[in-house]
């Protein structure tokens, strides 16, 4: 089964990147895809935007009055142009009814909610990426990514939003993803638990959701709860570990010798020795010193690999980013990995968080 993710024009996709991180890090029947759609904001986003009433209402009552539709900001947009992009992408894409159309934007929408599925019975859902900084000291990609896969699990619950919210959700938070969370601050909650509590599992079984999807995606909520917990400061009793570069190249931690390809070793070598990290905008300013490091890793080094992994426009830093740190956590394992991915915003610094002292290497290797 898979789950396709779009994104409107102002979703940075190197965001989208992280969220798709996160999805993929854990094996299963699930298989998740990022969709690039051409839509702009002087071409198809404006006049979809307006197919549909801006004073657009629905049936369900919101916890928040609901934002008054400003056309010359955009936003809010109603629910209905929302699905409207996914079925688009769906139409444009080829995407099978059976699988699932996630779309993430920083939009907010005219319920003021953050996420929903859609009302039509199709397997379309949104994630409003935006505004999460006022409830979490952690990227947006964490709850994002936790977001798609409870909406997709909402979804095949078969939940029907004419009958009582009571129905379908805890209007008393538990920590359980079918938390309504009223006040949004809950939902901080919801992400510490990273649960599906009993009653919710059950449903799933009677809709006939495949056991091994649901597992899937309780390992990919915990995935997303430990990071999350990293991300905002707390490592609990783990200790990042001595990581060390041989003059051959080889990289080691906790005594464990990683498996990576010259390039990721190259990425993970000039990101461990610039500790105060490096805005990926200006990662080609230092294209010769990681082509430096890689002649040393490789023989015969072809300075296009470098200049593909540096162009800013369509340079494949990202893909390789990603793939680095998901071998990192898969031989250094969750939480320790998380002291050596490189992490970062869109516009900020990306680094790695392992403390300077605890990083060895050979000269050839340093500034």
């Amino acid at each position: 089964m898979k789950v396709y993710l779009i994104y409107s024009p102002e979703v940075h996709p190197q965001s989208v990147d992280a969220v798709l991180e996160i999805l993929t890090s854990v094996p299963g029947p699930l298989e998740f895809k990022v969709v690039h759609m051409p839509w702009t904001y002087g071409d198809k986003f404006q006049i979809e935007q307006q197919r549909y009433r801006p004073d657009f209402r629905f049936r369900i009552e919101s916890e928040y009055r609901l934002q008054h539709y400003k056309a010359h900001l955009g936003y809010p947009l109603s629910w209905s142009e929302l699905f409207y992009l996914c079925d688009r992408a769906r139409m444009d894409a080829s995407i099978s009814q059976d699988d699932f159309v996630i779309l993430i934007t920083n939009r907010r929408n005219s319920m003021n909610f953050f996420s929903m599925f859609d009302i039509g019975g199709k397997r379309n859902a949104f994630v409003q990426a935006s505004d999460w900084e006022h409830f979490l000291k952690s990227p947006e990609t964490y709850p994002v990514a936790y977001e798609v896969v409870a909406n997709m699990l909402r979804i095949l619950s078969e939940f029907k939003l004419d009958q009582n919210i009571s129905e379908h959700f805890h209007t008393d938070a538990i920590g359980c993803m079918n938390d309504f969370c009223e006040n949004k601050s809950q939902i901080i909650l919801k992400l510490r638990t990273a649960d599906l509590c009993h009653s919710c599992l059950e449903v799933l079984e009677e809709r006939g959701a495949d056991p091994q999807i649901v597992a899937q995606s309780l390992q990919i909520f915990e995935k997303i709860r430990t990071r999350l917990k990293f991300s905002q400061g707390f490592a609990g009793n783990i200790k990042p570990k001595k990581i060390s570069v041989s003059g051959q190249g080889t990289i080691t931690v906790a005594d464990n010798d990683l498996t990576l390809t010259p390039l990721e070793k190259t990425i993970l070598i000039f990101f461990l020795r610039s500790p105060e990290g490096i805005r990926l905008a200006e990662l080609d300013d230092y294209e010769s010193e990681i082509f430096t490091i890689y002649q040393q890793l490789k023989a015969n080094a072809d300075p296009v690999n470098i200049r593909r992994l540096v162009d800013n426009i369509d340079g494949n830093f990202s893909y390789n980013k990603s793939r680095l740190n998901r071998k990192l956590r898969d031989q250094i394992g969750e939480p320790l990995a998380n002291f050596y991915v490189i992490n970062g915003l869109p516009g900020e610094r990306f680094s790695v968080a392992v403390p300077r002292e605890l990083i060895s290497m050979p000269k050839g290797f340093t500034l």
